[in-house]
Order: C-alpha cells, then structure tokens, then sequence
C-alpha cells in the first residue's frame, strides 16, 4: 500500500501526526499510518493516473484506489469524488476477490463475499459447454451454458490467499 497526495511534504507530516494525536472516530484512537505517501505537488503522478477529474479541481486530486498486482498489471481502480470516503470493506472484498479469482481461476459475481458460490469460466466450445451443462458433478450447478457456479468455502480461499 502507498499514499500519493498532491500536498507537500510538511503537509504529510502535519497530518500524520494529526491522525496519531487528535483525531478519535468510531473508537479508533492514536492511529499511526504505517504507508509511505508520496509528495506530488507537481500533480504529475496525479496527471498520469486520471486522478485530476474534470469538474472537482484543477489544484486537488480525486480520491482513487488502484489495485496494482505483482506483475505491475493494474487490475482495479475506483474514483470517490472529494466529497466520498472511501469503503475499506469494499476495498478489501475487490483484493480477496481478485485474488481468489486468479487462484481457483473463477469468477466472482456482484457482491461476492469469500464462501459465496463462485462463477466457473464458459467452456471454449459448445461440445464442451453441452458436456458441462449435462455434468453430475454435486458442487457445479448450471442455470445456463454461459453460467454455472460451484461452491467454494471460505476456509479454503482465506488458507491458500490471505498471508498469516
């Protein structure tokens, strides 16, 4: 995780230290921002991201969140407007998911949550896709040739994807 913010470094500071110090909210006290945050007063990294949107400001960045995997491959990004906070328990569903997605090699639908069914990948042609939607197998069921899920707990995606 890193934090860019188009304010200067002293700004950082103040803040951080802001957050540690005096703010209470929702019984989090003493909070201490563990993330490097990235001083770009040029707004040039903010620029090459999107992160100036028309409409909001021509000297502040919207709020965004980039999911950026190993590869350097950016696989999410989610714009709040400056008004919005952020949804952390979003935040983290889209992670687990991505990553449960590429594990099991899956897909997630709307609101999945980790031991929620799973969506299995169409199959490549129609013989195959035939052969699936006539499947016994107890853990896939099909509504369709384009959409069959199966069951994955969340023992199992939490043991093998989320680092203890």
């Amino acid at each position: 995780m890193v934090g860019l913010s188009v304010d200067g470094l002293y700004s950082h500071i103040a803040w951080l230290r802001t957050i540690k110090e005096k703010i209470e909210y929702k019984g989090m006290k003493n909070v201490e921002v563990t993330f490097p945050l990235i001083e770009d007063i040029t707004m040039e990294i903010a620029g090459k991201y999107g992160m100036i949107q028309p409409g909001e400001s021509n000297t502040k960045a919207v709020r965004a969140v980039f999911v950026i995997d190993p590869k350097g491959i950016i696989r999410t990004i989610i714009y709040y407007p400056l008004s919005l906070g952020r949804n952390f328990d979003e935040l983290y569903r889209v992670i687990i998911a991505l990553q449960t997605a590429d594990e099991f090699s899956v897909a997630t639908p709307a609101d999945w949550r980790p031991g929620d069914e799973v969506i299995v990948p169409t199959a490549g042609s129609c013989g195959v896709a035939k052969e699936r939607m006539e499947s016994k197998a107890e853990d896939t069921k099909c509504y369709d040739w384009f959409f069959c899920t199966r069951k994955l707990d969340k023992e199992t995606i939490l043991n093998k994807i989320v680092k203890k």
